[in-house]
């Protein structure tokens, strides 16, 4: 058994950023890229119009523009049509935002400049404008103003933000390399575990494992792949153990404390897991496993994780040490790597183990400048009611018995609010 400083440096050490991966632009949201996108077309692709209203000839309104100028509307052109008639003297297309220019017309006169009730006006009809201000070229984009064909649109280094995944996708952008999204496996073993949407019987239990370290994947922006359930059976296990091993991270709950079906670390020896260590003082979540998987050289090593079966000590050992694992893998700063660290002030007294410090859920509030940490309710490792509902979890080292208005140390969980 060692030290939870020790196991959690342990973790850091073993873990390493994953090389970039080429992925659908939409699955590198919110990822760095690891090569810039570079335009396959022009933008906007042809002139076109940026106002509803009248595609004119300069030539036609420029020395007019103080007068009410007649036109005939020889076509009616909306976003996505397309002319080759040009337009002639005297003449003007009625045309749509984001339609292309017609050939022969360089300006859009906007429509609330028609005038005499001719606004509505359509091929075969005559408007008359009134446009003081007119300049040729006016509201008309012109092709390739925004970027070229082969020109770089986002920099390699940039975050694909919301916007930058629309210029992408303008650009023909439909795969970017980007830094990998961790794909972690899960799998809960146990005999007496069922789907969540079954309905137990004498003896059974659903497995929240699951379910609930798949959300905690997913929230750290990996990609949770299901595993579903094993039972206590050494093939089982082995088999599904096998099939995680394809993954970037395994997180297995369950069957890695010292009971008689404990089968798990004997299994991931089988498998040729490298054991890094079993056993951490930590309360809840003393039982848990870390090792690895050396897939050879051009391939990353898979991190293997045994989390207590229990729900409470799943989650905290997660928290604990899977969560920075998948932060280094996704090559996120330091700073990132854990769940932020407060002090605060307690306002009900709390007790760690003897031998170990433990982490109890609590709530965070602000009182001004201070904040104030409540522990919650809790009965033990099996227990999520009090976690359900904690903003974090308020850190005690062992043996310690604090009292109200002790000075804490408090992990604030991601997406927890301070009020």
């Amino acid at each position: 058994m060692i030290d939870l400083a020790d196991a959690i440096g342990l973790v850091e050490q073993t873990a390493r950023p994953l090389p970039p991966r080429r992925q659908r632009l939409l699955e590198a949201a919110g990822r760095r890229l690891a090569e810039p996108v570079i335009a396959g077309v022009d933008s906007p692709p042809w002139d076109r119009s940026m106002m509803d209203g009248f595609a004119v000839r300069s030539a036609d309104v420029v020395d007019r523009a103080a007068d009410v100028v007649e036109l005939e509307v020889v076509a009616d052109l909306a976003a996505g049509d397309v002319t080759s008639r040009p337009i002639p003297a005297g003449g003007c297309a009625r045309i749509m935002t984001g339609a292309p220019i017609p050939p022969g017309a360089d300006a859009v006169v906007p429509v609330e400049s028609a005038v005499d009730e001719t606004a509505a006006v359509h091929a075969g009809g005559r408007v008359r404008l009134r446009e003081p201000r007119f300049r040729p070229g006016q509201h008309v984009g012109i092709r390739g103003a925004a970027f070229r064909a082969g020109s770089t649109v986002i920099p390699a280094g940039a975050i694909l933000t919301p916007a930058a995944v629309g210029l992408a996708a303008e650009a023909g952008g439909t795969h970017v390399m980007a830094t990998a999204r961790p794909r972690v496996a899960i799998l809960s073993t146990g005999s007496e575990l069922v789907p969540v949407d079954a309905m137990p019987t004498y003896g059974q239990t659903r497995n929240s494992n699951g379910p609930m370290i798949a959300a905690a994947v997913a929230a750290c922006g990996g990609e949770p792949v299901s595993l579903g359930i094993a039972v206590d059976r050494p093939e089982a296990i082995r088999a599904a153990v096998m099939q995680g091993l394809a993954a970037d991270v395994l997180v297995l709950s369950g069957g890695v404390s010292a009971g008689d079906l404990d089968l798990v670390p004997a299994i991931f020896a089988a498998c040729g897991v490298e054991r890094v260590f079993h056993k951490v003082r930590l309360k809840p979540g003393k039982p848990v496993w870390f090792g690895r998987l050396d897939r050879g050289p051009r391939q990353p090593t898979a991190l293997v994780f045994g989390l207590p079966g229990n729900p409470a000590s799943s989650l905290v050992c997660f928290e604990l040490f899977v969560r920075p694992a998948i932060a280094i893998l996704a090559g996120r700063p330091r700073d990132r790597w854990h769940l932020p660290r407060c002090r605060g002030t307690l306002t009900a007294p709390a007790k760690a183990a003897a031998d170990r410090p433990v982490y109890l859920p609590c709530r965070i509030t602000r009182a001004g400048a201070r904040l104030d940490v409540m522990p919650l309710p809790w009965t033990g490792s099996a227990d999520l009611v009090g976690l359900a509902v904690a903003d974090g979890l308020v850190a005690l080292p062992a043996g310690a018995k604090a009292e109200p208005g002790a000075d804490v140390e408090v992990l604030e969980f991601a997406g927890g609010s301070i009020e």
